[in-house]
């Protein structure tokens, strides 16, 4: 696959993960204030998932693809190699991105988890 292609691609993946983030942490935030176990729980749930995602991936989702691409090519440029450079900010941000999901999905802290290996 070309450089092009795999550039496209991780910023796709980014973008998505960073979306979904940010839906993840919005919803979290709502079931803080309200969380009960009925069906109009869940209908509130499903109406701030539209009300979250539809304006996130209008206008957010432009926004974070551009920033998506303008951290792979800053990546790009930083490495020796474009390919290697592409692949490490790739990294670099899926691990970001790892943490994030961990502490806002389960309440982990990646970062105290690795101190305590050490």
């Amino acid at each position: 696959m070309g450089l092009q292609k795999n550039t496209k691609y991780t910023a796709l993946i980014i973008s998505i993960l960073s979306a979904s983030l940010i839906n993840e942490f919005i919803v979290k935030y709502i079931k803080s204030y309200y969380q009960e176990h009925t069906y109009k729980s869940v209908a509130i749930g499903m109406l701030v998932t539209v009300v979250v995602f539809v304006p996130l991936f209008s206008f957010v989702g432009k926004w974070l693809n551009k920033a998506s691409k303008s951290y792979i090519k800053t990546g790009k440029k930083v490495a020796s190699n474009s390919r290697t450079g592409l692949w490490i900010s790739f990294l670099i941000a899926l691990v970001i991105l790892f943490a994030l999901f961990a502490s806002i999905r389960h309440d982990l802290d990646v970062l105290n988890d690795i101190k305590s290996l050490f």
